[in-house]
């Protein structure tokens, strides 16, 4: 990286910095304040950068846009529970890094990969990205070696420095009320707090579009098939469609002449929660197993026994929804919409559209890459969770169906 090129990253990197760490002193919610805005300004002042750099080659990286600001707005407008808010720092990273990737890495596409790439960008090497910045000041060798020595001798002072005020501060009374007005009257808690604000953001705005520029060239190398025997996985299926095949026969006999209708001795509560959370990873697992043939092997196209069992999996993992869906109808019937309640509804969703997708493409062999129709129905599936699952939107539901919260 050149001087030039260095410049016009370090200059926009630290005014954006100063702009997070002056807004840090707004009256603003905590969550907004620390994460929604530095996430906009990391957006814009990157955007800004690798299209001044003229890097952009792909524009329809753009379209990430759209969920990251939809989500945003979500957060911003309604009352976030804190479930979301734990995912939406794991999700807006993750959206943020595929729209760099897609914009500047003619390479970069969604596939099972796509987690490995994104690291690529957020969070890898924050710290050793900072070595740029050594490579490109004007300043002598022996004059960073000075440098380099001074930062390490403040380092190796300040436990001194804590232990010595303490123990003076103890000791004498007068020098403790001098130093706590110094303190005061120069708001040194509030300057030391906009130093590190002001550090930390610095630093992963700089190393992110650092990423970005090292990533420009890079490419992903496709890993092979893996081999699976046949009678290994044909074995696998039927054992697991045997087992699916008795629940489902178990299921029918108990709700035999209730439908719509609690089965008898039970009550909302315990037929609704009985089994239902253990049910979404049972239809977890069965995605992994189905996934794991389609995409990890290609057993499916090879083998027309294996192919039918794997369909017969994926109609088993449908009636699971189904029957998640009737158990959540019922409780939700009697006792209304939650927050947790709407999101399982939207995750069950979510699962029925995939099987479909999936069942779409056992049945037609699709060679085209698909991993991106996935990842659409997920993002779009976790954007409306931000806009239903909120309290706003939770007690208007309630209210209109007349349904007493419990």
């Amino acid at each position: 990286m050149n001087k030039e090129n260095f410049k016009k990253i370090f200059i926009p990197t630290i005014i954006s910095a100063i702009i997070i760490m002056i807004i840090g002193n707004f009256n603003i919610y905590n969550y907004d304040k620390y994460f929604i805005i530095p996430i906009l300004i990391l957006i814009i002042t990157n955007i800004h950068i690798i299209d001044s750099n003229k890097m952009i080659i792909n524009n329809r990286g753009f379209i990430y846009i759209i969920p990251i600001l939809l989500i945003i707005i979500g957060t911003v407008t309604f009352k976030t529970n804190i479930t979301n808010m734990i995912l939406n720092v794991i999700i807006l990273p993750i959206l943020v890094a595929s729209m760099f990737l897609t914009l500047t890495n003619k390479e970069y596409h969604i596939s099972k990969s796509f987690l490995k790439w994104t690291a690529r960008i957020i969070p890898g090497r924050l710290f050793s990205n900072l070595k740029v910045i050594k490579n490109n000041t004007n300043i002598k060798n022996t004059n960073k070696k000075k440098l380099s020595n001074i930062f390490k001798g403040i380092l190796i002072s300040i436990p001194f420095v804590i232990t010595i005020l303490l123990l003076l501060t103890s000791a004498d009374m007068y020098f403790s009320t001098f130093l706590n007005k110094i303190i005061t009257h120069f708001n040194v808690g509030s300057i030391w707090n906009n130093l590190i604000t002001l550090v930390i953001y610095f630093i992963i705005l700089f190393s992110v579009i650092v990423n970005i520029i090292k990533n420009i060239d890079t490419k992903d190398k496709d890993k092979p098939l893996k081999k699976v025997e046949s009678s290994i996985a044909s074995t696998l299926l039927i054992i697991i469609n045997l087992v699916f095949t008795l629940f489902i026969f178990s299921e029918i006999s108990k709700l035999t002449g209730n439908f719509l209708a609690l089965p008898m001795e039970y009550t909302y509560a315990e037929y609704a929660r009985e089994g239902f959370f253990q049910l979404l990873i049972v239809t977890v697992i069965n995605f992994s197993i189905i996934l794991f043939f389609l995409y990890k092997t290609n057993i499916i196209n090879d083998n027309k026994l294996v192919k039918n069992l794997v369909l017969l999996l994926i109609t088993f993992t449908i009636i699971l929804i189904f029957n998640s869906y009737y158990r959540m109808y019922l409780y939700m019937h009697e006792f209304g919409f939650t927050i947790l309640r709407t999101q399982v509804i939207l995750f069950l969703t979510m699962e029925l559209i995939l099987s479909l997708v999936i069942i779409k493409k056992v049945l037609t062999s699709i060679k085209r890459r698909d991993a991106s129709i996935i990842a659409s129905i997920m993002i779009a599936t976790y954007t409306l969770n931000i806009f239903l699952c909120n309290m706003n939107f939770i007690d208007y539901i309630n209210t209109l169906l007349n349904i007493k919260n419990g």
